[in-house]
């Protein structure tokens, strides 16, 4: 089915092909106001240079095409340069069948044509346990996946783990630090070290140990490094899956450095004429790719960048079939992008198959205060301490009600918080009603079978929500075409409100069995469409509250 603007472009579309034989992209918007109609067209920008009609016969040419079409439309009128238009109630009415038809299928399209996608989010290095902002990366990325195959395309999700870098070695030495601090000895952890408790948590175990207490200080570090790491990363996995977040494939940095090498990359670089050494350093030349400068690839100790590892790994994802990745970055990664690009360039993939989406910064307010963070010092927030003290779909519901270039103020006790004031509490509650509508329906023996009688919805709000439910494909695809994962919560909120709104206004189980079916099928389309979007989102849809 075609959504209600798509059906209109479609027409508008075939008119100017028939008339003018002209081919456009008519742009048809939501009216801002009623009296302007429930859509309109600004037609001035589609009259052709060459056509030798003035724009009043251009215009009136299309008007009165589109005044016969009296089964889709109730009235077509100009205004200045718009045309508005006014759908016809039987015909916008009908369109629910096609939402209770495809069911949990409604909104979704054919668009991807099944392109493979990448999809790389999160990624934290393995040295921690994810913080909030790893949290509401999380949430974007796994509803991103979401929206990317109900639209068509076959979407994979992708944990890269960062393990061959020098916070490794620099995890192994907090580490052996703590180790030497059990054992009751005064220890100094390095700056660049790690200097949360939950260090110490995971090599609390070995202290007694013979074999670990045997090995001298470098062994120990190698150990430690390993096993931290390991357990981190394992308590990364159960975090995110406690969240709802899973991946297809969880990747190690190291694996890929195993199968492409740093000095594969740097002789592949080199062979291009890409790479050159100053001041003891092999460097990359990003600049001629874009790049405000080139960038170190081996430092001069030896060891590799981001860089070399990046590199790889892009190069790899390609070579896996997938036609376009997608990275969602945390808010300190701006500067890496367009080295990334270049070596995606470097390694002959097209700069426009790679797009990264920048999550921005989340803080935490309780009772006003905002928490502060600093992983390397210990003090930050992590996802599994918030989900000890809110509701996971409170947590998924405010990390996607912002766009994700914005920061967000995460208010933890609005969203604790059982009333209709918390966002998801009220969505939800939307879509308990509904089931509470049908039980109580039940109860009376209506025979929700009956073919209902859809003319008989004359309230302004029933055609409200008619119109609104029908705009939920045409929010699907611009939440996935344009990443903005933000636009399912809040069509969600809307939908809600004006469907609460009508509840309180009209009684929808009466006697009056024919007004009853038609209102029942209407609150069915409702239903629907709730549930769909929240489980776009990862959320959950009660049926009691």
């Amino acid at each position: 089915m075609l959504n209600l603007k798509e059906e209109i472009k479609h027409i508008v579309r075939n008119i100017l092909l028939d008339k003018f034989g002209i081919e456009v992209n008519p742009t048809i918007e939501v009216s801002p106001k009623p009296e302007f109609g429930d859509f309109s067209s600004n037609l001035s920008s589609l009259l052709p240079g060459e056509c030798k009609l003035s724009f009043d016969e251009f215009a009136n040419t299309i008007l009165s095409d589109l005044i016969e079409r009296k089964e889709i439309f109730k009235k077509v009128l100009r205004k200045d340069s718009f045309i508005n238009f006014f759908l016809n109630d039987v015909f916008l009415f009908r369109q629910l069948k096609d939402v209770i038809k495809e069911g949990k299928k409604y909104g979704s399209s054919k668009k991807g044509k099944g392109i493979k996608v990448l999809v790389e989010f999160v990624s934290a290095n393995p040295t921690g346990p994810l913080n909030i902002v790893s949290a509401r990366a999380a949430a974007v990325g796994d509803v991103l996946v979401k929206l990317l195959n109900f639209s068509g395309y076959k979407a994979d999700a992708e944990y890269y783990i960062n393990d061959a870098g020098r916070q490794i070695e620099m995890l192994g030495i907090s580490a052996e630090k703590r180790f030497e601090e059990l054992h009751g000895e005064e220890i100094e952890i390095p700056e660049d070290g790690y200097k949360g408790d939950y260090i110490k948590d995971c090599i609390s175990k070995f202290v007694d140990d013979e074999k670990v207490n045997s090995m001298d200080e470098e062994a120990r570090i190698d150990f430690f490094k390993e096993y931290v790491k390991d357990e981190i990363v394992r308590q990364q996995r159960s975090s995110l899956e406690r969240f709802g977040v899973r991946f297809k494939k969880w990747i190690s940095e190291k694996a890929i450095l195993e199968k492409f090498s740093i000095q594969d990359v740097v002789d592949y670089l080199r062979s291009r004429g890409d790479v050159y050494e100053k001041d003891g350093a092999v460097w990359f030349s990003t600049a001629k790719y874009g790049d405000d400068k080139d960038r170190v690839l081996i430092k001069q100790d030896g060891t590799h960048t981001y860089v070399v590892s990046d590199a790889s790994y892009h190069k790899d994802k390609f070579e896996r079939g997938y036609k376009h990745l997608i990275d969602v970055w945390g808010p300190d990664h701006h500067g890496h992008v367009m080295r990334v690009k270049a070596a995606v360039v470097a390694f002959g993939n097209n700069p426009q198959n790679l797009e990264i989406i920048i999550v921005q910064q989340v803080v935490l307010v309780s009772r006003g205060k905002k928490e502060k963070m600093s992983k390397r010092a210990g003090r930050f927030i992590t996802l599994d301490s918030l989900l000890d003290t809110v509701d996971r779909d409170a947590v998924r519901f405010f990390f996607l009600m912002r766009r994700i270039n914005a920061h967000l103020d995460f208010d933890v006790e609005l969203a604790k918080t059982l009333s209709l004031e918390n966002p998801v509490y009220y969505t939800q509650y939307c879509h308990a009603r509904t089931v509470n509508i049908f039980n109580f329906a039940q109860e009376k023996r209506i025979n929700l079978t009956d073919e209902p009688n859809l003319s008989l919805l004359t309230e302004p709000q029933e055609r409200e929500i008619a119109k609104f439910i029908l705009l939920f494909p045409e929010v699907v695809k611009l939440a996935s075409e344009r990443r903005d994962v933000h636009r399912i919560p809040y069509y969600l909120l809307e939908l809600s409100k004006i469907f609460h709104s009508y509840y309180q206004k009209v009684r929808i189980v009466t006697d009056d069995v024919p007004m009853t079916l038609a209102r029942l099928f209407l609150v069915k389309a409702v239903q629907q469409v709730i549930k769909n979007g929240l489980t776009l989102i990862g959320v959950s849809a009660p049926e009691k509250m």
